[in-house]
């Protein structure tokens, strides 16, 4: 049996005396989250909620987020952690695709409720935030002290715990169902790959929306660590936190550490204390990991590669195989190897497995797969092929399990760390008046790994500038979607089948790199 509350049982039994949370100048034991967990589940269920209910969240990073976690599997409602970079109606499509029965909102996001429930009323609506309560909303506060402690409800195996929207290739989010299975056998694997314990002070950059942030969340409370949570990762903010609190363990995708090197207050501040440093999300630069040893030398750094779709982690590539010696040549250039409890292959389109060496897709097997698209068959079956994960990243693995990364398969592109599908960018791009056609691409760029171009045809008559479509874009998508540059042709490359050919349009960009993906 796996219950993700199995977790937090365990932190509270061996290190109640011991920090669990630190934020914003507050610091909670595991012995009072042990006791504020039970009893906000209980005010949750006393608004109404009842067992299977979607639950959703828009916030910042925070030590009642982490709370909320466990919350809302003690009883057994099912989390809908929102993007907080994505722009509402990207939002609302998620609260209405998943029917959620309730929202909890910060400081942050507070002012854009009545335009997240225009078209999807709730009952209920709970400030989690530092200040006063808003009107209409319940106090997070006042529910925990209102409230009596409730037994655990916990679902379990295969019940479905939270639903973790990513793009779509059809201009969509999917809700990507995980269930209690898919966290527990994550946090194990975390652990055993990635040296978590209950020494480890880590601290939360990645948004806890996303399994870069959630995953390592349920990890360390198994482990019994201590979570220091930053809202946003931001550069002062870390090198602040890292001396403070004498942290040992970061997670961080390259553009942050890039921006932190840059940063000219780095040299002010001791972050000796770390020990370890996980990267993933986008390739590591070579240039800037190297800056990044040289001016970090007490840092060991870990590659990790995972998706959504797997409750993250599923490759690593430890820090001895960055470098030439005893354990044969640096493999700084490969993503790693299967972590523990993954079976991993690199596949032809029908799903065989190819020769080491032989570049195909990536397949993945194991009990982090998950449970499936939420009301998305179709898709569902699509990426799970007679119980493989069929991730969209194309690679080869060499003949000691290392898997290199050469292309993607889906039509995707990954900025600063984040999944950017072509099709949502383009649904923007093609709703502006003048926009007959329209491909978007990824492109090299020296800080955020890729950056998005539209290549654009203009409707006969019609006129619009770059920076026309880009702002009507920041209008419908998150920011970092929107395109960074626009380039306008009289027309598209057509295949013969009558599809645009992306790969004509990719190619001047990268033509001079050793792999189509950044």
């Amino acid at each position: 049996m796996m219950q993700l509350t199995q977790a937090l049982h365990r932190a509270v039994q061996t290190r109640h005396r011991y920090p669990a949370t630190i934020y914003n100048g507050r610091q909670r034991s595991w012995r009072e989250i042990g006791d504020r967990v039970p009893r906000l589940a209980a005010g949750l269920r006393g608004l109404g909620l009842q067992p299977g209910d979607r639950l959703a969240v828009l916030a910042l990073n925070s030590d009642n987020y982490i709370e909320l976690f466990f919350a809302a599997a003690w009883a057994n409602l099912v989390l809908v952690p929102l993007n907080t970079r994505w722009a509402i109606p990207e939002n609302v499509y998620s609260l209405t695709d998943a029917q959620c029965a309730g929202l909890l909102v910060d400081d942050a996001f507070a002012a854009q409720v009545p335009d997240l429930l225009a078209s999807h009323a709730m009952a209920q609506v709970v400030y989690m935030g530092e200040g006063p309560t808003p009107a209409g909303m319940q106090g997070y506060e006042a529910l925990i002290e209102r409230s009596s402690p409730m037994p655990d409800e916990c679902g379990q195996g295969d019940d479905l715990c939270g639903i973790y929207y990513t793009g779509g290739t059809t201009g969509h989010p999917k809700g990507v169902m995980l269930s209690h299975t898919n966290f527990c056998a994550a946090s194990v694997n975390w652990i055993a790959t990635l040296h978590f314990s209950d020494q480890t002070v880590y601290m939360h950059s990645a948004g806890l929306f996303h399994l870069a942030g959630a995953s390592p969340a349920f990890a360390l409370t198994l482990a019994g660590g201590t979570h220091v949570c930053l809202p946003k990762f931001d550069a002062l903010l870390a090198f602040e936190a890292i001396q403070t609190h004498r942290i040992n363990y970061v997670l961080f995708v390259p553009t942050m550490i890039n921006m932190m090197l840059n940063h000219p207050d780095f040299d002010r501040y001791d972050l000796t204390s770390v020990r370890y440093c996980e990267y993933g999300a986008s390739p590591m630069p070579d240039a800037v990991l190297a800056a990044a040893i040289e001016k970090l030398p007490s840092w060991e750094f870990i590659q990790g590669y995972g998706m959504t779709e797997t409750a993250a982690l599923t490759v690593s590539l430890p820090w001895r195989f960055h470098f030439d010696g005893e354990h044969g040549k640096a493999r700084r250039a490969a993503a790693g190897r299967a972590s523990y409890g993954v079976d991993l292959k690199i596949v032809d389109p029908e799903g065989r497995e190819l020769p080491r060496g032989t570049p195909g897709e990536i397949a993945v097997r194991g009990a982090q797969v998950m449970l499936g698209y939420w009301n998305k068959p179709e898709a569902t079956a699509a990426a799970i092929r007679n119980g493989w994960m069929h991730t969209g990243d194309g690679a080869w693995m060499d003949e000691d399990g290392f898997v290199y990364i050469v292309d993607r398969v889906k039509d995707m592109i990954i900025s600063g760390g984040e999944n950017i599908y072509s099709r949502e960018v383009e649904n923007a791009v093609h709703a502006h008046p003048s926009v007959r056609e329209c491909a978007v691409i990824g492109v090299p760029d020296e800080r955020w790994g890729e950056a998005v171009l539209a290549v654009v045809t203009l409707k006969d008559g019609k006129a619009a500038t770059a920076e026309d479509i880009i702002a009507h874009c920041h209008r419908l998508i998150a920011n970092y979607k929107c395109p960074r540059q626009v380039e306008f042709r009289d027309a598209l490359p057509l295949s013969g089948a009558g599809k645009i050919m992306k790969n004509v349009l990719r190619e001047p960009y990268w033509k001079d790199r050793k792999r189509s993906v950044n």
